[in-house]
């Protein structure tokens, strides 16, 4: 399965979900899926896409996705143990997993060697949890992780890399931050 294609999914049945997105590839296949206020694109960040994630959930009651890598999410294990703590029921985490440090050269990460993000997940307490590897397999996983109430949803997709996007897309975390923060803000009336 191919990170693009998988975003492109995720885009379309996130309706108006919040979604934040690792840095970099991930950020900018999010971008070319549909640009929208409510992407949350964290570009420098690496390590910390799902612990930004976790915050939002647990500071609203709308669905909020994380598309988080296994080099990043592998850098800061203490979000997937926080997860397990907290049990924010509206938040799903998926895992791009395609078992390198695609940012820093391509190097194979921890998951090319054995380590199973599904098992960490578990063992934090994470109890809703799915590997997959192919589309039709995401595509339920991911629908059935949106429709509950009842996560925190942690989901590993296996991918190859995307192959769809050839340009970055514009890097502007100040922008994004007051585009998706207004999501949130009732606009002022007149007189107010």
């Amino acid at each position: 399965m191919r990170r693009f294609e998988a975003t492109q999914l995720v885009s379309r049945l996130a309706g108006e979900s919040p979604i934040v997105s690792n840095l970099g590839p991930t950020s900018s296949d999010l971008w070319h899926s549909g640009h929208r206020d409510r992407n949350f694109y964290t570009y420098g960040n690496m390590g910390l896409c799902s612990s930004i994630a976790l915050g939002m959930a647990m500071g609203t009651d709308e669905q909020v996705i994380s598309l988080d890598g296994d080099g990043s999410l592998l850098m800061n294990l203490g979000t997937v143990a926080s997860i397990g703590r907290e049990q924010p029921k509206n938040l799903t985490v998926i895992v791009w997993d395609n078992e390198k440090w695609g940012q820093t050269g391509g190097q194979t990460s921890h998951t090319g060697t054995g380590t199973d993000l599904e098992k960490v997940a578990q063992s934090c307490g994470i109890s809703h949890t799915n590997t997959v590897t192919d589309l039709e397999d995401f595509e339920a996983a991911v629908s059935e992780a949106l429709a509950s109430s009842d996560g925190p949803h942690f989901i590993v997709a296996k991918i190859e890399e995307s192959g769809g996007t050839t340009s970055v897309a514009p890097v502007e975390p100040e922008l994004t931050l007051y585009r998706f923060r207004d999501t949130f803000v009732e606009p002022r009336k007149p007189g107010d």
